[in-house]
């Protein structure tokens, strides 16, 4: 430039700014920048202005300007010498590589663009490879081009440190390929996909899985919690590990469902700025050391299980459990094949959760064409249904029963296919080699073991019957006539196979109904014993036993019309098998044993009866032709006599010594009852004395009633035992028990209340008795009263009558005449009796109820009653099943007719005042006396009638300062329980005893505790007064 001339878009721009302006542009031929075109002042304005690189080559020669930033770039070789020079001569290392580009530009073709391309250049003494980005474009001169702008940036280092990121990853990948184990590479929050090594390919089938998203790309493993285990670790950063995983996929659309092991982890790939970029998956196919360990604990485990177990069928099942545990299918199971009839029995499959069992009888043919190849041996293996010839017609069956997979593996005995273990898969399934194996080592350790089971079963079994039809056959060797042998029979029978009866019938001439003549029957069964329809029984029982055949009924509420079943259940049978003697074309007898729950008889069972039976007969008929010859032997018969005379001195002997024990029993209860009442007669009586005496006429009528009461109370108690002791006075009366019972059906449900379901059973066609109709409504309204008491959570109350024919041998059994009689039956589900219990039930005043709970003398009642009315009261009960209570009447040839009775009954009032006293007793009577007496002292009384009430009082705010109880308390609390729990709220309270028993009823052995006294009924009511002012005078 010439001094002191300036271009203002020269300036600035640093050093090369400075260079430009200095430069003599007078002699270049771009001349002057003043004379420079405007488009060429643009650019390098421009230039001047920014920081980034920029180089203009201007003019056909291409004459170069650049800046600061692009000398910067430039070795000593290049700067400043380029400034002014053409780019031709001074790119000439370069021209090879940018110049066609360069001349693109100049010559206004296209523009280039180039990223990190390799441009070798001149530089601190050496031809030096730099990267670069670089683009070049023509600069406009009116229309034309006049040059070239170059905006460039050296990025070698980025390119280096590109090239090293990349030859690291290059080697990572080599490193992840090559490795053992599984390795996938998945980034952002869909889970792409980047990368896949060998070891995964070989294990999912993963080829095509790059560039896709894991749930698109792996859709088998859906509901199986991975995906969300993904997003998890994904969104935290916290790693997850599986060890040994079972996870079931397919390695491609349509292909079986694999079950592998997998030990796994999912780590989250951090990036630079520690976001989570992605995550990463390594791990390893464990399949086969986890089969080997699952193996080896199966066959341990099977073995265990098979040491502790006796039955066949068990042993199948713990077979069937552990294997489908082991191998996690939806069912597992042993079934006994009938290849004849293309069938299978399950008698119990293992199942998993929310898996229905299919135990029963299936049809092969129903699920597929395979049973030909179990027939043939061979095990049938299917992956899925669906797509298995011999069973995609049927897979719709299949998939019902959770069996879309299966294996059914035959097993065999002597070349015949007998049994079968079966696996079950809900969904399409891959079945391993190793998982066949085990199955196959699991099939035929089962048959073995079974084999050998069922052998000793077998053995025992019948050593077992061999042992009971000895027993039978020298227990019976020595019974003389038939209803001897065949009470030893049903007893001995009845016993063995452990059902609830056992009963032996003649039938009628007419064939239409039998007598069963006699019975065992287990503890809490009824007999059976009386007369019966045939056709009652049902057509199932009229058909086969008139043809000679056996009647077997497991359930017969479920197996016969409702009206046919009601029939066994009123004599309280649910399965039965009943075996028909025929003689000469005509259904003579029958013998049956029955059980009151469903059971399944098995083909031993009925087997065992038939052969009884059959042995039973034979020998009545050589009894029946002995019996003549028995009759002659009179040294028998003098033996028989001795015998006799023997039992009848100790039944007279036991007899004197139950009198002598009932007298001391009858003696303490009369004692303690009759001593409440004498308390309340002699107290109204004294009371009434003393009002006359002061003139106070109005009172004397309330003791008089009072008095009364106490006297019809000991009446009823008289009446009572005299209806024990049979001495009462009967009003008998043609009844109709069914219309009595009828009658009654409401007031007995209101007795027993909501929680107990009652039951009325009458049969058809009920004889009349002769009895006493009041009696009997008291007797049957105790029984009902008696049965819900042994029913405390609620239960079912049946009531029943039959008709009942006892023949010689039934009446001695019951302890009546023969003949026939109306049997009235009271069951409950209650508690039930023990023998002990049961024994003494009938004793007067003996009772299980808690202390003040009942007199004990109602069940006597009813026996004295039954007695006196000619019949009987029989109980058959077992604890924790319930009672059955029997009352047998005679039969009456008559008409019946109704009766009936009301009672009424009232409570009395309160009254008291001043100090205050707390009077319990349940003899409002009592009360009452007790009551005056403390009105007359200046107390206040407060009364109640029972333990739980009087204590309800004493745990109260309420002032008491003496408490006066009864000894004997209705309520479940006794007058000493009520005491010690009042002592216990109100310590130091005076209590007084009044009783009827003896003192130590009280006390104990022991003495009375401080502030205690007692006083005995009955008493005098001054002595009553002295011991109340002395009970409150003592120190507590």
């Amino acid at each position: 430039m010439v001094a002191g001339t300036t271009a203002d878009f020269l300036e600035g721009g640093g050093d090369m700014g400075r260079r430009i302006r200095a430069f003599d542009w007078a002699a270049h031929p771009l001349g002057e920048p003043d004379t420079w075109p405007q488009a060429l002042r643009t650019v390098v304005r421009l230039m001047l202005t920014t920081r980034h690189p920029v180089e203009i080559m201007w003019g056909p020669e291409l004459y170069c300007l650049y800046n600061d930033a692009f000398a910067e770039a430039l070795g000593p070789e290049k700067h400043p010498a380029l400034l002014g020079g053409a780019a031709r001569d001074h790119w000439a290392e370069v021209w090879p590589i940018v110049g066609e580009a360069v001349e693109d530009a100049a010559h206004g073709r296209r523009a280039t663009f180039r990223e990190n391309q390799k441009v070798p250049i001149q530089r601190s003494g050496r031809l030096e490879d730099v990267c670069w980005t670089y683009s070049y474009s023509p600069i406009d001169h009116d229309g034309q081009v006049g040059g070239v702008l170059v905006l460039c940036t050296e990025t070698t280092d980025q390119v280096l440190h590109e090239r090293q990121r990349e030859a690291e990853h290059a080697r990572q990948r080599r490193l992840f390929e090559q490795a053992p184990g599984f390795i996938i590479i998945m980034r952002g929050p869909d889970h792409v996909v980047e990368f896949v090594n060998d070891a995964h390919r070989r294990v999912f089938g993963s080829d095509d899985w790059v560039g896709r998203p894991i749930r698109g790309a792996f859709p088998s493993i859906e509901g199986q919690g991975y995906f969300e285990i993904l997003d998890r670790v994904y969104e935290t950063g916290e790693t997850y590990e599986a060890n040994g995983d079972r996870v079931s996929f397919r390695r491609a659309p349509g292909a079986p469902v694999e079950t592998r092991a997998l030990t796994f982890i999912y780590a989250a790939l951090h990036e630079e700025d520690g976001t989570i970029g992605g995550v990463f998956c390594e791990g390893f196919d464990v399949t086969q050391g986890r089969h080997s360990e699952l193996r080896h604990a199966a066959l341990s485990e099977l073995a265990d299980r098979f040491r502790d177990i006796e039955e066949p069928d068990a042993l199948a099942y713990a077979a069937a459990e552990i294997l489908g545990r082991t191998l996690q299918v939806s069912r597992a199971g042993y079934g006994t094949i009938d290849a004849a009839a293309e069938t299978i029995r399950i008698e119990r499959d293992w199942n998993a959760p929310a898996i229905a069992s299919i135990a029963g009888l299936l049809h092969f043919r129903e699920y597929g064409s395979y049973i030909e190849d179990l027939k043939a041996g061979e095990t049938v293996i299917v992956s899925d249904a669906d797509h298995d010839p011999r069973t995609a017609a049927t897979a719709s069956s299949l998939k019902a029963i959770s069996a879309q997979a299966f294996v059914n593996m035959p097993v065999t005995e002597q070349g015949g296919i007998v049994a079968l273990l079966f696996l079950n898969h809900a969904a399409p399934r891959h079945w391993s080699a190793d998982e066949l194996a085990l199955m196959r080592e699991f099939a035929e350790r089962t048959r073995i073991a079974v084999e050998r089971r069922r052998a000793e079963v077998e053995l025992r079994a019948n050593t077992e019957r061999l042992a009971f039809l000895d027993v039978l056959g020298r227990e019976t060797a020595r019974a003389t006539d038939a209803d001897a042998i065949m009470a030893i029979t049903t007893r001995l029978l009845g016993e063995h196979l452990g059902v609830s009866n056992c009963a032996y019938a003649d039938m009628d001439e007419d064939e239409d109904g039998f007598t069963i003549r006699g019975d065992w029957s287990a503890p809490g069964s009824p007999s059976i014993v009386g007369h019966y329809s045939l056709a009652d029984f049902g057509k199932l029982a009229v058909l086969n036993l008139g043809a000679g055949e056996p009647l077997i009924v497991n359930d017969n509420l479920a197996e016969l019309a409702t009206h046919e079943a009601a029939t066994f259940q009123a004599i309280g049978i649910a399965a039965t098998i009943c075996m028909p003697l025929v003689k000469d074309g005509k259904l003579t007898a029958l013998m049956a044993i029955h059980d009151r729950v469903p059971r399944d008889w098995s083909t031993r069972e009925l087997a065992l009866l038939r052969e009884v039976t059959e042995r039973s007969w034979a020998h009545i008929e050589r009894v029946r032709t002995e019996a003549e010859l028995r009759a002659l032997n009179d040294t028998l018969e003098q033996r028989v006599r001795e015998r006799s005379a023997q039992l009848l001195e100790a039944e007279d002997a036991l007899r004197q010594s139950h009198k002598m024990e009932a007298v001391g029993q009858l003696t303490g209860g009369l004692a303690h009852d009759f001593n409440n009442l004498l308390t309340g007669i002699g107290g109204s009586l004294e009371m009434m004395r003393m009002r006359i005496g002061q003139g106070r006429i109005a009172d004397v009528e309330r003791y008089s009633a009072a008095a009364q009461g106490a006297v019809q109370r000991a009446a009823a108690l008289t009446h009572r035992l005299l209806a024990f002791s049979r001495r009462q006075t009967l009003d008998p009366r043609a009844t109709d028990v069914n219309r009595l019972v009828g009658e009654m059906e409401e007031l007995i449900q209101r007795t027993v209340g909501p929680e107990i379901q009652v039951e009325v059973s009458g049969v058809a066609g009920l004889w009349s008795t002769l009895v006493d109709p009041n009696q009997l409504e008291n007797a049957l309204l105790n029984l009902c009263i008696n049965a819900r008491d042994a029913m405390p959570d609620g239960g079912r109350l049946t009531i029943a009558t039959t008709n009942r024919r006892l023949d010689d041998g039934a009446a001695r059994e019951q302890d009546l005449p023969p003949g026939d009689y109306v049997a009235l039956h009271v069951t409950d589900t209650g508690t039930g009796m023990s023998p002990e219990v049961i024994a003494k039930a009938f004793d007067p005043f003996f009772t299980t109820k808690p202390l003040g709970e009942g007199t004990g003398l109602g069940l006597s009642m009813i026996y004295g009653f039954a007695r006196q009315s000619g019949g009987q009261v029989r109980i058959a009960s077992e604890v924790g099943l319930g009672t059955t209570m029997s009352l047998y009447l005679p039969r009456h040839d008559g008409q019946a007719s109704p009766d009936s009775d009301d009672s009424a009954a009232a409570e009395p009032g309160l009254a008291g005042d001043g100090k205050v006293v707390l009077v319990i007793d349940d003899e409002s009577t009592v009360r009452m006396l007790v009551g005056e007496v403390l009105a007359d002292a200046g107390f206040s009384a407060i009364e109640a009638s029972d333990g739980p009430s009087g204590l309800k009082i004493l745990q109260s705010n309420v002032r008491i300062d003496l408490l006066i109880t009864d000894v004997g308390l209705p309520g479940g609390l006794n007058g000493r329980q009520v005491a010690d729990a009042a002592r216990a709220a109100r310590p130091g309270l005076k209590i007084l005893f009044i009783t009827g028993y003896a003192e130590n009823a009280v006390i104990g052995n022991g003495q009375l505790d401080p502030g205690m006294s007692i006083v005995t009924k009955p008493f005098q009511m001054d002595v009553l007064a002295r011991k109340i002012r002395e009970a409150i005078d003592q120190p507590a």
